[in-house]
């Protein structure tokens, strides 16, 4: 493999193994609290705007059965709650409850302590250069959507009104 295909390659999996690794030490502090990273990426999404469960597979990118499974178990918790569609029999509207709210609510320290603990302890400078290279990279990918034809757009962390 050329040297620059060969860096870009381990940079590109180091990223990748890092962000992996910090998921799962998310994962396990939210499930010691009844929670999990799905679980909350979807209850932010919903607490956005209500949606209908066919909305929710196509922008996470998940199969119906599997955001009907999720769906499923929110509900039967009180989290979420579904309505109607107006103008539509089959469709389902689902909303976030007040319940899901204060889940919403419990998960996000617990999600910031370990982001506060892994990105806090990169200096302005480094901040900085992780966004911009974060945006580009964003910017890059949407492109490559475009072009593949792909759903375009990411999932935004909780609480980012600016998309990064």
């Amino acid at each position: 493999m050329e040297p620059q295909k060969d860096r870009l390659r381990r940079i590109a999996t180091d990223f990748g193994w890092t962000w992996y690794r910090m998921r799962r030490l998310i994962d396990a502090h939210l499930s010691a609290n009844g929670a999990s990273m799905s679980r909350l990426k979807l209850l932010a999404f919903l607490a956005e705007q209500p949606r209908r469960s066919t909305d929710i597979a196509s922008f996470f990118d998940h199969a119906p059965r599997t955001v009907t499974q999720a769906i499923d178990w929110l509900e039967q918790n009180g989290l979420v709650s579904r309505s109607p569609v107006p103008g539509d029999r089959r469709a389902k509207l689902v909303q976030i409850t007040d319940a899901g709210t204060e889940m919403l609510e419990q998960g996000l320290p617990l999600y910031d302590g370990i982001v506060a603990r892994t990105f806090g302890s990169l200096t302005e400078v480094e901040l900085a250069g992780l966004k911009a290279a974060i945006l580009h990279l964003d910017r890059i990918v949407d492109q490559l959507e475009e072009e593949g034809g792909f759903r375009k757009g990411r999932v935004a962390a909780p609480g980012d009104e600016d998309g990064g």
